[in-house]
């Protein structure tokens, strides 16, 4: 035999009606849509400026000089003594030596004037010091 709750809990739910939605509104996709476009265009005008610059900056750093290696390439010139290493000269060092063995050892064996500061050590003779066990 059926209890009082179920019979009440029954006659509840016979008289649920769902509610008819609302539709859905058809210019949210229009806008979204446009949107979406708008976006991807612009994303695709910074990819595109992205890749122009990075093409320039290449090419304009690539480029060789053929004015710097007219002279002798069989007697490059050595660095002064007073100057440091920057990769200018390094680079003029490369343009100029005959070979890059000969440039590795013009930039290796220069000899160094330039006194280090008091308590200073070089890193090539702290490295000149290091045994190492193979």
């Amino acid at each position: 035999m059926p209890t009082l709750d179920d019979e009440q809990f029954e006659a509840y739910l016979q008289q649920f009606r769902p509610c008819v939605p609302e539709p859905l509104p058809a210019v949210e996709r229009r806008h979204r849509a446009r949107r979406v476009f708008i976006v991807g265009a612009w994303a695709t005008a910074a990819v595109a400026i992205l890749v122009l610059g990075a093409l320039t900056l290449h090419l304009h750093t690539n480029r060789v000089r053929v004015a710097e290696t007219s002279g002798n390439a069989g007697t490059p010139k050595h660095l002064q003594d007073s100057q440091p290493l920057t990769m200018r000269s390094a680079n003029a060092l490369m343009a100029k030596a005959p070979s890059f063995k000969t440039m590795v050892d013009d930039m290796a064996f220069r000899s160094q004037t330039v006194p280090l500061p008091k308590g200073k050590r070089s890193a090539v003779a702290v490295l000149g010091k290091e045994k190492i066990k193979l």
